[in-house]
């Protein structure tokens, strides 16, 4: 008896090499949006740091305004030391030119 041979059909060349290249852009495309995300990750978590400290200097801000903490005058005077580098007369003020220690 003879052996009957059955031809499969192994697919088209083309196709093969569609789906590949559709595989890598997928891939690709994957990799690009988690990249993205993590990029977009780091600049939340630095912008809630950012949202942290002027929270702070809001409520420092606050507690210096409200009238039963403070009368204006310590106010005033906190404002003019800090921001405009103002001294009482008399007064020496120290600057620590050496760095942050």
């Amino acid at each position: 008896m003879e052996e009957v041979k059955i031809k499969r059909y192994k697919g088209s060349l083309l196709l093969k090499v569609a789906v590949f290249c559709f595989a890598c852009f997928m891939v690709t495309m994957l990799v690009g949006q988690q990249i993205s995300i993590s990029q977009k990750k780091d600049e939340l978590q630095q912008l809630k740091n950012e949202l942290k400290e002027q929270q702070v200097v809001n409520d420092e801000l606050r507690y210096d305004l409200n009238e039963e903490n403070a009368d204006n005058t310590d106010y005033a005077e906190k404002v003019a030391r800090r921001e405009l580098d103002y001294v009482k007369p008399g007064e020496r003020v120290f600057y620590n030119v050496g760095g942050n220690n």
